[in-house]
């Protein structure tokens, strides 16, 4: 039988964003985009640093480091998810750059966090811990 968290897990789609953690809690913070999901996983980029984590849909566990755990499935608001993909586009367009010149250096103020993702990245903060999934069994 498929347990509540198992049921939400298999809610996620390509293109869903939804948060993961280190557990216990004091670690960072994973906003991650769904890329791939199969049946017993789940691949995504986290949009901040895009590093890439398999999970699985089952328990919502990083395969790799089972102190990750996806702890919120909860879709943000159409203008906070914009600007989520806008800051995965821009970090993802840097590592690019990174991959064809290791010399590469971002232009002076480039990585400053305008007004509204700083608004965006406080949301965040508040909103996946006010939306939990039910905890692992």
């Amino acid at each position: 039988m498929m347990t509540v968290r198992e049921a939400a897990l298999r809610k996620i789609a390509v293109g869903d964003i939804f948060h993961a953690s280190m557990r216990p809690n004091s670690g960072p913070s994973y906003i991650c985009l769904a890329l791939q999901v199969h049946e017993d996983r789940i691949f995504a980029r986290r949009t901040t640093i895009q590093s890439v984590h398999w999970f699985d849909r089952r328990t919502g566990v990083e395969i790799d480091d089972d102190r990750v755990v996806i702890d919120s499935i909860e879709p943000l608001p159409d203008d906070v998810r914009e600007i989520v993909l806008g800051l995965d586009q821009k970090y993802r367009e840097d590592e690019y750059r990174w991959a064809d010149d290791p010399d590469w250096e971002p232009p002076e103020g480039s990585s400053r966090l305008t007004p509204d993702q700083r608004r965006a990245i406080l949301f965040i903060a508040k909103f996946y811990s006010a939306h939990p999934l039910p905890p692992r069994q």
